[in-house]
């Protein structure tokens, strides 16, 4: 999908910063909407997996192995109704991020 050193990239920029951030990042690496959305949700699922990051909603986190299924059945069809990255803080939105800090603590945004 992306390259170890995009990955470490995107991270390093987007640590601390909400849903929307990781998503703009990955518009220069896609062709498409679609393309997009399945980078999206691979590095969704790699940053759970690696240890970086939480997801949860309503005070119940994901295990890292669902994260990237939850989002798969709820994102948005197309981009218009991605609304800007809005749609990342509507209700629809199956999880919030939590950055994992050095030391220990999460950092929820």
């Amino acid at each position: 999908m992306l390259s170890n050193e995009r990955y470490k990239f995107i991270i390093d920029r987007a640590i601390g910063m909400a849903l929307d951030a990781v998503w703009l990042y990955l518009e220069d690496d896609s062709t498409s909407y679609e393309d997009r959305k399945q980078k999206f949700l691979w590095i969704l699922a790699r940053m759970a997996t690696d240890g970086l990051v939480l997801f949860a909603k309503n005070g119940v986190i994901f295990e890292p192995r669902k994260v990237a299924e939850e989002f798969k059945v709820s994102f948005p069809k197309n981009d218009e109704d991605l609304n800007n990255g809005v749609w990342f803080f509507t209700e629809p939105c199956p999880a919030g991020i939590g950055w994992v800090m050095p030391d220990g603590s999460i950092d929820w945004v």
